[in-house]
């Protein structure tokens, strides 16, 4: 992309992002499931692309789709992770609770596994990797505003999951 002489940092992004946007939102939503998580790699993509605008880095749409190519295998590795730590977590209720299957935490385990990716991974950083909210914002890539508001939305969700079920005692 080629750029007048009198153009700003933002403007140049801006510009970047007008011409290249749909190409690389379309890139990643043939390759991931969700549209939201779609959206939210492409957000990323061209967060990059802001940080590493006038440090040797001339943001072409091939460069923008390698980023993508990225950014996406760093979500499919996220994502088996958090799969992994799901199943240490229910394996590690199973172990520690007692023959009883309806005991609290085999209701807890269920009912992290019934929530979102992005929501079980949250819930984990903070109780089974004992994480600060700043580490979590860390490791989530966010501000440590949004991983506190992601954080209580998890914990929203799953006492909205857990609710019924530790109340009455009874099942699904």
């Amino acid at each position: 992309m080629k750029k007048p002489e009198s153009m700003s940092a933002e403007q140049e992004f801006i510009e970047l992002y007008r011409a290249f946007q749909h190409q690389v939102h379309n890139y990643i939503r043939r390759r991931v499931s969700a549209p939201e998580i779609a959206e939210e790699l492409a957000n990323d993509v061209f967060r990059i692309a802001w940080q590493k605008q006038g440090k040797g880095a001339e943001p072409s749409i091939a460069w923008l789709l390698s980023v993508a190519r990225n950014v996406i295998g760093n979500e499919y590795r996220s994502g088996q992770r958090r799969k992994e730590l799901v199943q240490r977590l229910s394996e590690h209720l199973q172990l520690n609770s007692q023959t009883n299957s309806n005991t609290a935490a085999d209701k807890v385990a269920t009912g992290i596994a019934r929530l979102r990716q992005r929501d079980q991974e949250v819930l984990l950083l903070s109780y089974w990797e004992e994480l600060s909210l700043a580490q979590i914002a860390r490791v989530l890539g966010c501000s440590e505003s949004a991983a506190g508001v992601r954080l209580f939305r998890a914990r929203k969700e799953l006492a909205k999951i857990l609710s019924p079920q530790l109340t009455s005692g009874g099942e699904d």
